[in-house]
């Protein structure tokens, strides 16, 4: 079970729901991208998988369901709260 399990509903195309996505993994690449060493989609974009130096972590999309499930290295355990803050604003911005 992840440490880390976020999950909205959306109403959006599966295209614009993927764009979205996109835009928070920007997101988090951009604040924290000393932390995320790779992102690699699947061929239908679907679903991400996003590793780092304190955690792993599965982006996937579909229509009508988006979610983010992060594994955080025992080292990163103590910022669980605020890594699921993170994670819960951009879901917020982007799905509402």
């Amino acid at each position: 079970m992840a440490d880390i399990s976020v999950h909205r509903t959306h109403d959006l195309s599966l295209d614009e729901a993927q764009g979205k996505v996109d835009d928070i993994l920007t997101d988090i690449q951009e604040e924290f991208g000393n932390l995320v060493d790779s992102v690699d989609w699947n061929s239908a974009k679907t679903e991400a998988k996003v590793g780092g130096k304190a955690f792993k972590g599965t982006f996937k999309v579909s229509e009508g369901n988006v979610g983010i499930d992060v594994d955080l290295k025992l080292f990163a355990k103590p910022l669980k709260g605020k890594v699921q803050q993170k994670i819960e604003e951009r879901m917020d911005k982007y799905f509402g």
